[in-house]
């Protein structure tokens, strides 16, 4: 078990999906982490290509399922008088099994932008565990631009008010794990940037619980570092959230 992440942690993850997004090849952490209480996992990167056919170490690779074009290419498309990149889904599904003990997964990794995936890929209280981290507002290859844990209207309304969308897709009591990256929560970026190690940090957001945009959250865990120690808070829908 990942260190920082306790059994009560993993049940909260228990029969829901995980969905990181703009995760680009940082998938081993997060399923060896949850991979005793999740069993369907989503990685969304609009750069995937055919390299996404690979297993996770510790797991071996049973198949793999291709639906869609793994050659199609960004396109422009327009709203509004302006013009927003996409790229057509593809979506790589491999089952996994664990060396360690057996359990089967499933890694699911799609070729495409976030923000059309959340909208499209998960019904609503299904998301049991969401992943922000190693990102920037910067722009450019490596970044998505985009602040997910924020409220933020923009033009394209699939890029407007992005935590209002993930809100209806979490479970009432789930997990948002995060360094930091690309949000307007201010006790999410105490750390963002900095050398501490994940356990001062966790010892110090545990104690400091805040409520927001209709959740109690209150620091659960960390895992390894990004841009900065990577907090994990259990986020409860608030009565009337």
């Amino acid at each position: 078990m990942i260190p920082g992440l306790a059994k009560d942690v993993l049940a909260v993850a228990a029969g829901g999906v995980l969905f990181y997004l703009c995760s680009g090849e940082d998938w081993d952490e997060l399923v060896d982490a949850f991979s005793p209480t999740v069993d369907i996992f989503w990685f969304c990167d609009p750069t995937y290509g055919r390299i996404c056919a690979v297993p996770v170490p510790s797991f071996r690779l049973v198949d793999t399922v291709v639906e869609g074009d793994p050659d199609a290419r960004t396109c422009r498309v327009a709203d509004g008088g302006r013009g927003y990149q996409d790229v057509p889904p593809c979506v790589w599904s491999s089952r996994m099994v664990s060396e360690e003990n057996g359990r089967m997964v499933t890694v699911k990794r799609r070729r495409g932008f976030g923000e059309y995936a959340l909208a499209t890929e998960f019904p609503d209280r299904s998301i049991s565990v969401f992943v922000h981290r190693g990102d920037t507002l910067a722009g450019g290859e490596s970044s998505s631009s985009s602040c997910f844990l924020g409220r933020r209207r923009k033009c394209h309304e699939p890029l407007s008010m992005l935590f209002d969308k993930l809100a209806r897709k979490l479970r009432d009591t789930a997990l948002i794990v995060s360094d930091g990256s690309n949000t307007d929560i201010a006790e999410l970026r105490v750390f963002h940037r900095s050398e501490t190690p994940g356990s001062d940090a966790f010892a110090v957001a545990k104690e400091r619980p805040f409520s927001r945009w209709g959740f109690d959250w209150h620091c659960v865990g960390h895992l390894g570092r990004r841009y900065g120690p990577t907090l994990l808070w259990e986020v409860r829908r608030s009565p009337d959230g």
